[in-house]
């Protein structure tokens, strides 16, 4: 199905694919492991509760759980290959919101089943970048935590891509608003288990 105007009205350009941002999808991708890496050590059960992984000891190199208790100790040095190993990020799309009109005011969560490979239930967070103040309008409201972000030109949010964190993207009211955005996903089974 095509875009549902009632709940998201905006224009959306590949920045993944898109030969013209090629020269600066390095370094986005950069900041968003980067960002990532310091986003998973301090919220590790994305990591620790789902998987029920066994690494080796940094000490001993016997295979051992990693848990709540031992994640600083072995998770944390593991983390930048588990992060290889277990997630891929989506598509990064370049969005613009028109001022007045654009905006995705609809409160939704970015994970649901799609066929044909359900694509979206392997989503674990969203991640977008801000990139223009809007000082009026334009603000991403998260539902249950009763918080609104307001764009600023460099400014990133992660945040869960579950229903715990329903959020909508309100209309631009002083400004067009830019942002790119996407997902990280877990990799699909047949690699993580392989």
């Amino acid at each position: 199905g095509g875009v549902d105007t009632d709940k998201k009205r905006s224009l959306d350009v590949s920045f993944s694919q898109a030969s013209e941002f090629a020269p600066m999808k390095a370094e986005v991708m950069q900041t968003v492991a980067s960002a990532i890496h310091d986003y998973l050590k301090k919220y590790y059960f994305a990591i620790v509760g789902p998987l029920g992984l066994t690494l080796p000891d940094p000490q001993t190199g016997q295979p051992v759980k990693l848990t709540a208790d031992n994640f600083a100790e072995i998770g944390i040095p593991a983390l930048p290959g588990l992060m290889r190993h277990l997630f891929r990020t989506g598509d990064i799309n370049a969005q613009r919101y028109e001022k007045g009109t654009g905006g995705y005011p609809y409160w939704h969560s970015e994970v649901y089943p799609q066929a044909p490979h359900n694509e979206p239930l392997h989503r674990l967070l969203l991640f977008m970048f801000y990139l223009n103040d809007v000082e009026e309008g334009g603000s991403t409201d998260f539902y249950y935590q009763n918080k609104s972000i307001q764009p600023r030109a460099g400014r990133m949010v992660i945040a869960p891509a579950y229903f715990t964190h329903t959020h909508r993207g309100q209309i631009p009211v002083s400004d067009h608003k830019y942002i790119l955005t996407s997902w990280v996903l877990f990799n699909r089974a047949e690699q993580i288990y392989r």
